[in-house]
């Protein structure tokens, strides 16, 4: 007998039979495994079909999302809402970029190449642009959206 075999032994101390600890839970094992199989695969076909609708979603929301410039953005800036104003820093709020990341990028690349502005930020959330900008060469806010209304 092997160190995987045991032996059953009755009652009255006579050997019955021999077997083996994995041939017993060899049958279990494999079962265990095939529900694993298919349950990992049932997770994967839904995972793959949400991912699918995400997407879908995605694309018809960027579809009713209305066609907006970055000029027709930056002419406009005068008419934002001012979250805040101090000097060197300011916030705008322009509802119409909400959602629209390529667009928010080229704002932002537009606002700072504006004389005077040392970082911009724009949140596609929020819909806002924070200026952070040179008192110096832009006395007041109302200066510094002339200067980048006169880029667009």
């Amino acid at each position: 007998m092997t160190a995987t075999e045991s032996t059953v032994i009755d009652p009255s101390g006579a050997a019955v039979a021999g077997f083996s600890p994995a041939d017993v839970t060899k049958p279990l094992v494999d079962a265990t495994h095939s529900i694993y199989q298919s349950a990992l695969g049932g997770v994967e076909w839904y995972v793959e079909h949400w991912v699918d609708i995400f997407e879908e979603i995605k694309a018809e929301q960027a579809a009713r999302l209305p066609s907006v410039q970055v000029a027709d953005i930056l002419a406009g800036l005068g008419d934002a809402r001012i979250a805040s104003d101090i000097p060197g820093r300011a916030r705008l709020r322009l509802p119409q970029i909400r959602k629209q990341t390529a667009l928010c990028a080229q704002i932002a690349e537009a606002v700072k190449a504006a004389p005077g502005v040392d970082a911009v930020h724009v949140s596609t959330v929020t819909g806002s642009i924070l200026v952070h900008y040179d008192t110096d060469q832009a006395a007041s806010l109302a200066e510094l959206l002339g200067a980048i209304s006169a880029q667009a």
